[in-house]
């Protein structure tokens, strides 16, 4: 009997040692994600500690330091290329990085990679060892998470932003020049009339109308205003027929809210087509999809911006 004991004992040994020697002195995490979005987008939410308040899915400790599920991560230094940072669960810490790279137009690599020596103590060596799988789950659930985040141009930008194409390219248009930042009643004055024209021409309205307001060189207000038309008619007065390309790229912005609002998703997308590399080859407008001069409530303007692109 003790003779077996001793078998059981000494194959136990051999198999704790033989574990032991296994295991590396090393211990390292890494995790990878592509994510569609620009390097600057990427940049701006990671490298930017305000930034990971927004896409973090765990606990923000305070500037530095962020918790998830009992893991703390500590960012030690921001670099071009990410963060270096520490990752602590219980008495295991490594040390490493969450780094970016574009890996072609619009798609991002982000890397993470931390290592730390295992401990010297049989016992805790091998307990550490079983926590390094699950601070790989831990992490990739964190990159998963910044990578559905990001991949959301609502979050990235503010609005959502997307590509349509140009389903009604014949627009019937009109350019009245003013002084003065023009009033919904002139505006919409302005749509009733190309609404009329194109009714007695028995051309049909296929859209919302379209407004473009800028300011000219000498101070004036241009205001461009056209409504889709299914087919083209011929123009009278200061209106005109514009042709756009059948089929072509819209960038398109949905925003919900008064002139302050559409300002800043205008400045929104242009850092989205700059991020992008994106060209615009015509003038960008808003379409009215709200009456604004029966809505008198600006914050209940519904409002989609487009800009051509290629």
């Amino acid at each position: 009997m003790k003779k077996i004991i001793l078998i059981v004992l000494a194959s136990a040994l051999v198999i704790a040692v033989g574990i032991y020697f296994i295991i590396p002195s090393k211990l390292a995490v890494t995790n990878q994600v592509t994510i569609e979005a620009s390097d600057v987008i990427i940049s701006r939410f990671l490298i930017q500690k305000k930034g990971w308040d927004k896409w973090w899915p765990g606990t923000r400790i305070n500037d530095d330091q962020f918790s998830y599920n009992g893991v703390l991560f500590q960012i030690s230094k921001t670099t071009n290329s990410g963060v270096n940072l520490s990752i602590q669960k219980n008495n295991l810490k490594l040390n490493g990085e969450i780094s970016y790279l574009p890996h072609s137009v619009d798609m991002v690599k982000v890397s993470l990679y931390a290592a730390g020596e295992s401990s010297t103590n049989p016992i805790q060596k091998v307990t550490n060892y079983t926590k390094i799988n699950d601070l790989k789950d831990q992490t990739a659930i964190i990159l998963h998470h910044l990578k559905i985040f990001l991949e959301d141009k609502k979050n990235a930008y503010g609005y959502k932003i997307y590509i349509n194409k140009i389903e009604y390219p014949i627009l019937l248009t009109t350019t009245i020049t003013s002084e003065n930042y023009p009033d919904m009643q002139h505006v919409y004055e302005t749509i009733k009339e190309l609404r009329k024209l194109a009714k007695v021409q028995g051309a049909k309205e296929k859209n919302f109308p379209m407004l473009n307001i800028h300011k000219t060189d000498d101070k004036q207000y241009e205001i461009n205003l056209a409504i889709p038309i299914d087919r083209a008619i011929t123009p009278t007065g200061k209106s005109y027929i514009n042709n756009m390309v059948q089929g072509g790229n819209l960038l398109v912005a949905d925003v919900k809210g008064g002139p302050n609002t559409i300002s800043n998703a205008f400045a929104q997308v242009r850092i989205f087509m700059k991020d992008h590399r994106l060209i615009s080859p015509a003038m960008p407008f808003e379409s009215l999809v709200t009456d604004r001069y029966a809505e008198k409530d600006t914050a209940k303007w519904i409002t989609k911006i487009y800009y051509p692109i290629f």
